[in-house]
């Protein structure tokens, strides 16, 4: 047993017998069932969880509704089942629980998810007249509440309200409501929805289950359910490991739950695919402790998470704690519905202590598509976020910034070669402008320096340093604002931090960012608050570039390198340590040198090329996959060389088709036939030997995800 051809029955079984140096391999298809890692490896010699290469193995959260339905009224069906829970799919696709407002799965980051309150509104009380038309008595229900600042979001009970009225009471008991409570204004601008009653299961994809075990589906296209695959989620966790050291889990898919590596180093995460792998119908309060939540979740120092993407979660990301991690080549994307700033989209946060340095790094990542900020860093010891491309942030809140930090532990971290762009919150701010800012050092940092950033489409802010000794260089901030009323393009606040006595605060400086120094940034605008006065430490600047038109070789399609004829080029000077290789008579001002590398960031993909089987006379096979989901459908020239013919000449992989391999046959030609694979457009022109690849692993060949 535990053999090829005599597997073992379970994950756990193999699990609990594999020791330092060990491989499990799991072959392909779908369990339902879950792994815990007890053991540890060694340096050198790890425990391995791995998926057989080429196969796609799902790790499933989910349970199987055999039925029978029966028919309940109109298009809904009902059947009875055990248990309680909060998800239900239909055919892999999620439905959503009978709600009002009414959302599709498409639009749950959209201003269609939610409800908004109106006038006489207040703290405990929601009134909207569009509630009365809803004819629904929604006592008891939950409310999902994203009230007051906008940037937390709870859930609540209604405690009182009758069908036919405008408004509902809820509990005035909301952790981190900050200095709210007692306004007026900003409660009548908020947004919210419910769910919990049967009444409001009014359209196709929307379920309900009662106290008494009773679930009512209306199914896509309205018909019965019986033919169609229905599966509800009932667990959290598919692979969990705790206090377990060098470990590495690899290859694997993940639908309806995640993983979760608590006080485990030297592990490593490889390779790994989760859609839909968390889901809160409660959501934990901004100051509960965050282990109350299933999250997906690595705790622990010296741990690598790589080549992971994530889709689709109302609450947070890929959360990473400890010292000296690194986040690199991961696609995150569709999470944090619900808005809260607690459930970022990624985020590390380091646990070394003031003094030490343990730094930890994100890197090469994309992340877009989010509810509040996309990626955040926080803790003493140090974080480098270089090479990361956020967009599309702040779809659910408000006060947001794509990339975040804050406070003074952020002293030795560095932002550096990313693109952040495509954040515009719903803010009414000083000036006409809106919200939505790109770089974020909150709540007096020090000794944050910011370098090498491409910024752009932000409604007020592209980027904002607060504390002291800060250090923003060699940035390229685009349209900020809009062209009638320009926005902060660099905000370097110099009046002291308002006092915040729902967080910690460190002692107050007087002024802020006397000693920070801005050089070789192109930036329409350098000011001093938010209101757009002036920075006014002058002597702190240099060689900035405020003018208009940069002269960029292409911005609107993402080249961001100045032309021959920019005010750029040339125009900066040395700064020690940040400064890059210089084209020319000394640096340009901006992320990018004339005539030098366009380094684009985010992640990688790969063409996976894996062999099949052996020689068949002179014709070879191999299959060909891709080790990243793409965003668009990737189009693969083949062409055989050495004489060697290749079929077929083409293979096309899409965002739902990417890790089913596709078989390529190579026939002919020289005594080593090897073909040509090529995607010319992100960068892909690579000769591969069929014979020569290894056995198991193959060769994986990577390019851009960017043109």
């Amino acid at each position: 047993a535990g053999t090829r051809d005599a597997p073992l029955a379970t994950l756990q079984a193999a699990a609990d017998r594999a020791g330092p140096g060990d491989t499990v391999l799991v072959r392909g298809g779908t369990y339902r069932q879950a792994v815990r890692l007890t053991r540890s490896g060694r340096e050198g010699a790890p425990i391995r969880l791995m998926a057989m290469p080429g196969e796609t193995v799902v790790l499933s959260g989910t349970r199987k509704v055999a039925g029978p339905w029966r028919k309940h009224s109109g298009s809904i069906y009902a059947t009875t089942v055990e248990g309680k829970f909060i998800q239900l799919f239909v055919d892999g696709a999620m439905m959503i629980e009978a709600r009002w407002p009414n959302v599709a799965l498409a639009d749950v980051l959209t201003s269609k998810a939610w409800a908004e309150t109106g006038k006489g509104s207040r703290y405990g009380t929601v009134v909207d007249p569009d509630l009365a038309a809803t004819g629904i008595d929604w006592t008891g229900a939950v409310a999902t509440l994203n009230v007051a600042h906008q940037f937390f979001t709870w859930t609540r009970t209604v405690e009182g309200h009758r069908a036919g009225s405008d408004r509902f009471t809820y509990a005035k008991d909301l952790d981190g409501i900050t200095h709210y409570a007692d306004k007026t204004g900003p409660w009548e601008d908020d947004r919210y929805f419910l769910t919990g009653k049967l009444a409001a299961l009014d359209t196709p994809g929307e379920w309900f289950l009662d106290d008494a075990g009773t679930l009512y589906l209306w199914a896509p296209g309205g018909g019965d359910p019986s033919g169609a695959d229905v599966e509800v989620k009932v667990r959290d966790y598919a692979v969990e490991a705790e206090n377990a050291d060098y470990l590495v889990i690899e290859g694997f898919h993940f639908f309806a739950a995640t993983f979760r590596l608590d006080d485990c180093d030297h592990c490593v995460i490889d390779g790994c695919h989760l859609r839909f792998p968390t889901y809160a119908r409660r959501v934990a309060d901004p100051a509960a402790p965050e282990e109350c939540a299933a999250e997906t979740h690595v705790a622990g120092s010296d741990n690598v998470v790589r080549n992971v993407s994530l889709a689709w979660t109302p609450t947070s990301g890929l959360a990473v704690e400890g010292q000296r991690n690194t986040v690199e080549n991961c696609l995150v994307h569709d999470t944090c519905w619900l808005g809260s700033l607690r459930d970022m989209p990624l985020s590390q946060r380091n646990t070394a202590k003031e003094g030490e340095t343990a730094p930890c790094v994100t890197r090469r990542s994309t992340v877009f598509n989010g509810g509040n900020a996309l990626i955040g860093f926080r803790g003493w010891g140090g974080h480098v976020i270089e090479y990361n491309h956020a967009y599309n942030g702040g779809l659910a809140c408000k006060d947001v910034a794509l990339i975040y930090t804050g406070q003074p532990s952020t002293a030795g971290c560095v932002v550096r070669y990313n693109w952040a762009h495509g954040c515009r919150t719903r803010e009414k701010m000083a000036g006409g402008l809106t919200g939505g800012l790109g770089i974020r050092g909150d709540d007096q940092t020090r000794s944050l320096t910011v370098h090498h950033n491409v910024v752009w489409d932000c409604g007020r802010d592209g980027i904002i340093v607060k504390g002291d000794h800060n250090r923003v260089h060699h940035n390229t901030v685009l349209d900020i604002g809009s062209a009638d009323t320009p926005g902060h393009y660099i905000s370097l606040h110099v009046v002291p931090e308002p006092k915040k006595w729902w967080r910690q605060q460190f002692p107050l400086l007087e002024v802020q960012n006397a000693h920070t120094a801005v050089a070789n940034n192109a930036a329409l605008t350098i000011t001093g608050s938010n209101r757009g006065t002036p920075f006014p430490f002058a002597e702190n600047m240099d060689h900035n570039y405020q003018g208009g038109d940069l002269h960029l070789v292409d911005a609107a399609h993402l080249d961001f390198r100045p032309r021959p004829d920019s005010p750029l080029v040339d125009a900066g000077r040395v700064v020690e340590g940040i400064t890059g290789p210089v084209v020319g008579q000394a640096p340009d001002i901006g992320a990018y040198e004339a005539g030098g590398e366009r380094w684009v960031p985010g992640y990688r993909n790969a063409l996976w090329v894996l062999p099949d089987g052996p020689p068949s006379g002179t014709m070879l096979r191999v299959r060909v996959l891709l080790t990243m989901p793409p965003l668009a459908p990737v189009a693969v020239d083949v062409t055989g060389e050495g004489g060697a013919a290749a079929s077929p000449e083409r293979l096309v992989f899409t965002p739902e088709t990417w890790h089913r391999p596709q078989t390529l046959a190579v026939r002919g030609g020289a005594d080593r036939p090897r073909v040509r694979l090529t995607v010319a457009e992100l960068g892909l022109d690579e000769t591969v030997d069929p014979a020569g690849l290894d056995p198991r692993d193959g060769v994986r060949l990577p390019f851009r995800t960017i043109p």
